[in-house]
This record gives structure tokens, sequence and C-alpha cells, in this order.
């Protein structure tokens, strides 16, 4: 019997159980077939210690590397700052640094966006408001924004020059909640910033000697908010002093405390819908609302209102006033009520004297109202812009069909008419 003989051939069998530290060049492509473990990894100059998610930059984005604790995050974010004022910011080429949910500590030390086209986002959108119904002094049903924070997203520091110190304008700040634990200010800026814009954000608390110009979207400050409030606020809400200032600005659906809304002097020239202030609101306090104001609510000495300080001349109620609501002493109560009023309430000593000027339809007052008419649950007064004349009670309505007019009984020039 003939013996088989057989050969084995060894074609590249190649094991690898360790690669010591150094360098490793690959020209070509890598393939890892199972998984890559390292406790970092530097990719275009940027390190990262955790690969679980997006890249952490692009041409137009830096995302905010995550930290173990509240300070190393406060770095993290200022060192994506700095990165992102690198990548050419521009008006056609905006950079975001985008920031994740979490608690981000800067300490001593502030963010200074000094970069215009730089923009500081929070990744998850937030919501820092929402609508409450209540009822107003004349007894109606208003809605008022108010305060109902949520939002991931903090950035605090006890830097007395302020957590958030903007020295140039066009940026946008989005979905942050952002606070001061010393002597600053949470959101401060030293010139003009007509062109930034902020939505969904919360602060503490805001510094500025300059006005405020640019858009507030959904936005809340518990404190005296808004300063020279020039700008375009949508949905937000301020303490007392808040929107102050002589301004000339739009403000739809906006709340405000005491002395809000150029309250205490100032001038109200703006335009305002929706929105609720409370005493001395309004260019309340002897100043003056020559704006325009739709559906808005003030307190008592509201609406260039009267607050009883004798070293005070009388304010100036001049502008346009539908559907709104004063408590006492408003509608320029001790001075000049020359605008057009059309189903305005005020409490007792509401609108004060009465010129050529003024236009009042379907108008309520309490006590002492009107120039001294005194009260009347339909206070007509110039509307046609010729005759002047003062509303009688209301004719009854007959039963039949007789020929008789009906309708509100007015002195027009010694002659009686019929208002229907």
């Amino acid at each position: 019997m003939k013996r088989l003989s057989m050969s084995f051939a060894v074609v590249g069998v190649v094991l690898a159980t360790h690669v010591w530290a150094g360098s490793l060049t690959i020209n070509g492509s890598l393939t890892v077939a199972t998984n890559l473990t390292a406790q970092s990894i530097t990719l275009g100059g940027v390190t990262q210690t955790n690969l679980n998610w997006l890249p952490l930059q692009g041409y137009k984005y830096v995302t905010v590397a995550e930290g173990t604790n509240d300070l190393q995050r406060g770095g993290n974010l200022q060192a994506a700052y700095a990165t992102a004022t690198t990548l050419n910011p521009s008006c056609s080429n905006r950079v975001a640094v985008i920031v994740p949910p979490g608690a981000y500590n800067l300490g001593s030390t502030n963010l200074v966006m000094n970069t215009s086209y730089v923009d500081l986002i929070g990744l998850v959108p937030a919501q820092m408001t929402s609508k409450q119904v209540f009822t107003n002094s004349a007894g109606r049903q208003s809605a008022e924004t108010v305060a109902n924070v949520q939002c991931p997203v903090l950035i605090y520091a006890s830097a007395s020059a302020g957590t958030l110190s903007q020295s140039v304008d066009n940026v946008r700040i989005e979905s942050l909640t952002v606070t001061n634990t010393g002597s600053g200010g949470a959101y401060c800026w030293s010139v003009g910033v007509p062109n930034t814009t902020l939505r969904h954000v919360s602060m503490s608390s805001i510094r500025t000697t300059f006005s405020a110009g640019g858009k507030y979207i959904d936005c809340v400050c518990v404190g005296s908010a808004f300063p020279g409030a020039d700008g375009n606020y949508i949905d937000c809400v301020g303490g007392d002093n808040s929107f102050g200032g002589d301004n000339g600005g739009v403000f739809i659906d906006c709340t405000g405390g005491d002395y809000s809304f150029s309250g205490g002097e100032g001038d109200a020239s703006g335009t305002y819908r929706g929105c609720v202030g409370g005493t001395d609101s309004f260019g309340g306090g002897s100043g003056t609302a020559s704006g325009t104001f739709i559906d808005c609510v003030g307190g008592p000495s509201s609406f260039a209102g009267y607050d009883g300080g004798f070293s005070q001349d009388g304010g100036t109620a001049s502008g346009t006033f539908i559907n709104c609501v004063g408590g006492d002493n408003s509608f320029a109560s001790n001075g000049d009520s020359s605008g057009t009023f059309t189903s305005c309430t005020g409490g007792g000593s509401s609108f004060g004297s009465l010129d050529n000027s003024t236009k009042l339809q379907h108008c309520q007052g309490g006590g002492g109202s009107f120039g001294g008419y005194e009260a009347s649950q339909d206070f007509n007064y110039n509307v046609g812009g010729t005759n002047t004349f003062l509303m009688l009670p209301q004719l009854p309505t007959p039963s039949t069909t007789n020929g008789l007019p009906s309708g509100t009984v007015y002195n027009s020039s010694g002659t009686l008419k019929i208002m229907p």
C-alpha cells in the first residue's frame, strides 16, 4: 500500500495583540472592523473626549465639547467661541456656537461676544413665556404674557462685567438662560445693537447705558429690563421699570411691572398692542403717551396719568388709544387728553382736560373724569371732528314701527341730534 504525504502552506498569518504609543502614519484608507477606542482624539486642531454624537466643528458651526462639571463646560464654551471667531464670520457666513444642554460656569470671567455674525445658540429649542387670562380693572377679561421658563441650558458667572458681554452688533442669541451670581448683569452690551436678535432667552438682569434696539422674541428678565427700548419686542416679560426710557419701538403682547413702558414721566411714543403694565405705566406719572395703544392695560396713573406728586406737571395723552384700560388717574388725568380714544376705560379722575383736537367714542370713566364732565358709561366727544357734544341717556327703542328714531341724544352746537 502506497503512503500519502500531506503538506501545509502558511500564507501571511499576522496576529497583533498590542500597539505601543507613538505616531501612526496612514496613506490611504483606514478601515476599523470592530471599534476604535481612545481616551481622546484630536482632529483639525480640536480635541474631543466623547465621540458619541455629531462632529464638533463644521465650517459654519462649533459645538461646545462635553465636560464632567460646570467649570469645565464653561471653559469649553469659551474655547468654542474663540474657535468660531476664526472661521471668517460675515453677513453671508454666520457662524453658530452650538451649546448642548447643561450648566456652564464661567467663574469670575465673562464670555465677551466681540465678533459680529458669531451667534450663541442653545442646541434644544426653549420656551420662556406663556399666556394667562386675567380680569382687568374694567371687569373685562384680558390676556397677558407671563414668565414660564423652560430651558435646558444655563450659563452663569460671578463676573462684575456681566456673564455675557457684547461689544459688537449683528449677533443672535437663542434658547439660553443667563444669570449672574455676583454684582454684575447677566447680559450687558457696550454699543448700540439695532441688528441684534434675542429669541427664547431668560436673563436675571440687564445692564447697559445704551439704547437696546434690536429684536427680542419670547424673552424674560425678572429685573429692570430692556432699558431705552426702541427695538421690536414680542411676547417679552420684564419687572418694574422695564421697557423704560423714551421709547419709540414696537411692543406686541409684552408685560412689565410698575413704571414700565416709559413710565414715570417718560415718553411712550411707540406702538403697543396687547401689552400690560402696572402702576405709572405707558408714560405714567405725568409723562407723555404719544404713540399708538391697542388692547393695552395699565394700572393706576397709567397712560400719562397723574400720581399725586405736587411737583409734577400733568401728563399728555396725545396718541391713539383703542380698547385700552387704565386705573384711577389714568389718561392724562391731571393734564391734557388731546388724543383719540375709542372704547377706552379709566378709573376715577381719568381723561383730563379736553380740547378741540380730542376725540372720544364709547369711553368710560369714574367720578371726576372727562375734564370735569364726571362719570359716564358711554362718553363721546368730538367724534366727527367738528362737533363737540356731551352724551345724554339712551332713548328707548320703540316696540312698534311708528317712525320715532332711536339712539343717543347729544348737543351739537345748541341743536339736539340723535346718533343711532
